[in-house]
């Protein structure tokens, strides 16, 4: 009878342990289906509200979401939110523009970003950082409605006596001289001192202090490299052979790492991560290899990052630089986007010259290929690359164009290079060929022409990814071809060899003469856009602001291929965005470009530097008046203001002519 109770007691106890242990386990692997945690060791992030594609009404726009990592505690995620514009590659971090809320639970965190956003389509990208280096995102796009008094004025048809979106209204408008910018380092400006320093070292809003402007860690370089190379570079010599400059680079070979190079005046934790790599489920490993001394307050750190896989042919990758990346004196980098795309795999008969067993001609660096295999093949080479543009007996016109790729004119380029296809897409390609973009229309047979700048039967280099025209130098050697140059924010210096493509039409002899306020002193010693940028900035500029800066290449909303988003780093893209897409050039248009950066409120960054403006001049609190009148030279044309505008406090005393409110500025 007592074994029988003995027996009874360890079935209950038993039975017990096994209810407990269940009904404990239910707690542990519980998990809503809204709920999103991380399982293969990476962040995760998703958007749990609006829908993807949603319509606002209104301007006030709140996302909301979850972000987990499984081996990161949810108050250590780091959010972060962008915006990528229309018209420009570069997405902009909009993070401190709205009011982003995270809220930890136990294995995950709720975030809500709220912001008022302009009318029009909006495509933001949430990202989510553990500390060890890993990101992830996700991205969503919205449309925020339009109402009738917003679209006439962003057609040109409202009332120019209105205040425009930059803002006429004087009690804005801070006290300081219009022309100047403000110096974003800690350092005098002794050869332009038109770039005075901030008066103190407070932050307002976005704006930079002198004090963490001068002190910044900042991407010096970055090239995609042959693997196992890294150990050759040098920081401040000259990059070996095979390096390629990354920024907007093509044909990348697809076993290439990256490296990057970062200064800065206070020393850079160890353990920290730097960048993120977004393509195809790219993962790597990250790893600093070298600490170089440039001088003695700034120290180069090399870093590099090698794919576990090799990259997929035709494929674009972005690279992320860590936003929260920082230094010992607690200052953060400046988040970086940068983009290169790899050589296509599938072109030209690729597989007919495959130099042994699984080895192809992309991955082959292109310094080592015997052959030249660019994607529009080599009339030099016995190749059938011609017939995909050409047909030799059924061309329909002079060039013989047709052949396999049956398109006409311009269309014959985007067939491919629309972004639908292994091939580098052109930004905003449906307006290329649209009435938006008449470029070179005065000079040129047909408007829009690719071959007006790009040359199909070269084949991209380091120098010349993207394959420019090129043009006749004569010097002691003879007669050779040199491609013209196109450089942006991170390459430009600020002389006129910089923007050849530009200034080879945009000259007396063939356009509006913009040449001349690159090359003639008279024009570069007086303009308030002759900047010399800031130490820490990661730029190379001194001298005349790039092209791109204010102008779209491949197509705007806006007249005269003028861009809508303005500055390297833009806070508020609702204050700083600039719109005239049709209709007459007028002083309210001409007030609002230029107070798209020069507005304080605005706090637009250029090369680290931002511009200011001085309410107290009478002549600036005239809606009426155009800033040519002033800043316009003798010329008094806005042609000249945007350029190389004068500073002067001078009293307008003519008017401008209707020629040149019409034709205001060259595209």
């Amino acid at each position: 009878m007592n074994i029988m109770k003995r027996m009874n007691y360890k079935r209950k106890f038993v039975l017990y342990v096994v209810i407990l242990s269940l009904f404990i386990s239910s707690f542990l692997l519980y998990s809503p289906e809204t709920h999103v945690f991380s399982a293969s060791g990476e962040p995760e992030i998703t958007v749990t509200a609006p829908a993807a594609g949603s319509l606002f009404e209104v301007t006030t726009v709140e996302f909301t979401g979850i972000i987990s990592d499984e081996q990161t505690p949810p108050n250590e995620l780091i959010v972060k939110v962008f915006e990528q514009p229309k018209n420009a590659e570069q997405p902009i971090d909009i993070t401190e523009d709205g009011k982003l809320t995270i809220t930890p639970q136990a294995n995950f965190a709720d975030f809500t970003y709220v912001k008022d956003f302009s009318q029009g389509v909006h495509k933001i990208t949430f990202f989510v950082s553990d500390q060890q280096g890993f990101s992830n995102k996700s991205e969503q796009t919205i449309t925020v409605g339009q109402s009738q008094t917003t679209a006439a004025a962003l057609d040109g048809t409202a009332d120019s006596a209105q205040p425009t979106a930059a803002g006429d209204n004087p009690a804005e408008m801070d006290g300081k001289q219009p022309g100047t910018v403000d110096s974003g380092t800690s350092e005098p400006d002794q050869e332009n001192p038109s770039m005075d320093q901030p008066a103190s070292n407070e932050t307002t809003g976005n704006q930079l202090t002198v004090k963490k402007i001068g002190n910044r860690p900042y991407m010096a370089n970055m090239f995609l490299i042959p693997r196992g190379r890294a150990d050759q570079y040098t920081p401040g010599k000259k990059a070996p052979r095979g390096f390629l400059p990354a920024e907007d680079m093509t044909r990348v070979p697809l076993n290439y790492q990256i490296l990057i190079e970062v200064r800065s005046t206070g020393s850079i934790p160890e353990n920290q991560p730097l960048i993120t790599v977004f393509g195809e489920a790219v993962e790597g490993k990250e790893k600093r290899i070298k600490e170089t001394i440039i001088d003695e307050d700034v120290t180069a750190y090399v870093y590099t990052f090698t794919p576990e896989k090799t990259f997929t042919a035709g494929t674009s990758y972005d690279v992320y630089l860590n936003p929260n990346f920082k230094n010992d004196l607690e200052f953060n980098i400046i988040p970086r986007f940068l983009k290169f795309t790899t050589v296509s795999a599938h072109h030209q008969d690729v597989k007919d010259f495959n130099q042994g067993t699984g080895e192809h001609i992309a991955d082959i660096p292109d310094d080592q290929r015997s052959l030249d295999f660019n994607i529009h093949g080599n009339y030099s080479n016995v190749t059938n690359a011609c017939a995909y543009c050409h047909s030799t007996h059924n061309g329909g016109n002079p060039n013989l164009e047709g052949g396999t790729i049956r398109a006409k004119e311009d269309n014959l380029c985007l067939a491919c290079h629309d972004g639908t296809l292994s091939s580098a897409g052109i930004p905003e390609a449906d307006k290329y060929n649209t009435s938006k973009f008449k470029h070179a229309q005065n000079h040129l047979e047909k408007a829009a022409a690719c071959t007006s700048c790009h040359n199909p039967h070269i084949p991209g280099t380091p120098a010349n990814p993207n394959s420019l025209q090129s043009y006749k130098v004569k010097d002691q050697n003879g007669i050779h071809f040199e491609p013209y140059t196109y450089k942006k924010a991170s390459t430009a210096a600020g002389g006129a060899d910089d923007f050849s493509l530009c200034l080879s039409c945009h000259n007396k002899s063939k356009n509006k003469n913009i040449a001349q306020y690159y090359t003639n002193e008279n024009f570069t010693n007086q303009s308030g856009h002759n900047i010399i940028k800031t130490k820490d900035s990661g730029s190379r500029l001194k001298g005349q602001l790039p092209c791109a800066e204010c102008h779209e290449t491949h197509g705007s909303n806006n007249i005269k291929m003028l861009r809508e988003d303005l500055g390297n780093i833009q806070p508020d893209e609702n204050l700083s965005k600039f719109s005239k897409t049709s209709g007459r050039w007028n002083a309210a248009a001409e007030r609002q470009f230029c107070l798209a950066c020069h507005k304080t409120k605005n706090n637009t960054v250029l090369y680290g530097r931002t511009a200011k403006f001085n309410k107290t001049i009478i002549e600036h609190q005239g809606k009426d008046l155009v800033c040519s009148q002033c800043h316009g030279g003798e010329s008094k044309t806005f042609i000249e203001a945007a350029h190389a505008p004068s500073i002067t406090n001078q009293t307008p005393n003519a008017e401008p002519s209707a020629s040149e409110l019409d034709n205001p500025v060259s595209p």
